[in-house]
């Protein structure tokens, strides 16, 4: 069994063809609620991180830490069980309709978000602890900016290959309409087998096109804080600008595994699976 990217992409269009009104009810949940939910927390802003970073002993954000922390773990239930409730939309066999969806992707969500959480970090403490143990704490904390970079591009590229390989975790479990995350581990590392490179190479580009979309984004809006005083009209319309972004990340998020778990499907087209 292969998967074949072109295909996949393929699929990923059929899909949303077919499924438009559904992307969009589910980004709205997983994007744009989880947004404004976040814009409530002062620490979360902009230009409040922008004012700590120039000046740390003049700007100040209060409170405890425990209620942005008990925020971040809200939203992020919210967005994968937003996912698992797209992927049950897009692809189980029959649609039980969006509450059914929406029930199984925050259960789902759950085991999902903490298999995922779990996976990072055994391969944390497998590739970083012992290297952190043998240079030492203290001169791995003191490293140089350039031995900096290079570790995180070398934990960049773990972490791409490592979403080549389970890319397709979340899409096995809402076909089936799975509350269990570990098997569909199993089964995304056997079908993305043949294609690791491939996907890898897919991946490792995919991301670095986002990653420059959201850091020249994050550069206007700097600019924007920077030359414009707090709520003007154009600080909002950067609000809006994250909005569209997150979303077109977030559906991508969606299509493109879903895409790649009906490529490695054998025997059927997007023209048969829709037909």
């Amino acid at each position: 069994m292969t998967i074949e990217i072109g295909r996949g992409l393929a699929e990923a269009r059929a899909l949303a063809d077919a499924h438009w009104q559904a992307l969009l009810v589910y980004a709205a949940l997983g994007v744009v609620f989880p947004f404004l939910l976040l814009s409530s927390d002062p620490i979360f802003s902009l230009r409040n991180i922008m004012a700590i970073i120039s000046d740390p002993w003049t700007n100040r954000v209060g409170g405890s830490i425990t209620g942005p922390l008990y925020l971040l773990g809200i939203v992020l239930v919210i967005v994968f069980g937003a996912m698992l409730a797209a992927w049950n939309a897009l692809l189980a066999e029959m649609r039980e309709g969006y509450i059914s969806e929406i029930m199984y992707g925050m259960v789902a969500g759950v085991a999902y978000l903490l298999a995922y959480l779990l996976l990072y970090l055994v391969v944390a403490l497998v590739l970083v602890l012992p290297v952190m143990l043998a240079v030492g704490v203290n001169e791995w904390a003191a490293a140089s900016p350039a031995v900096s970079s290079i570790r995180q591009l070398v934990y960049s590229l773990i972490g791409s290959w490592l979403l080549a390989r389970f890319c397709l975790v979340g899409p096995i479990m809402a076909a089936g309409g799975r509350l269990e995350p570990f098997s569909p581990y199993v089964e995304s590392w056997q079908r993305t087998a043949s294609a690791q490179w491939w996907l890898f190479g897919f991946f490792l580009l995919y991301n670095l096109a986002f990653g420059i979309a959201f850091g020249g984004l994050a550069v206007v809006h700097g600019m924007v804080i920077i030359n414009n005083a707090p709520g003007s009209l154009l600080e909002t319309m950067m609000s809006v600008a994250w909005v569209l972004l997150l979303g077109t990340y977030f559906i991508g998020q969606l299509l493109v595994p879903a895409g790649l778990y009906r490529a490695s499907q054998p025997g059927a087209t997007a023209a048969e699976v829709f037909a």
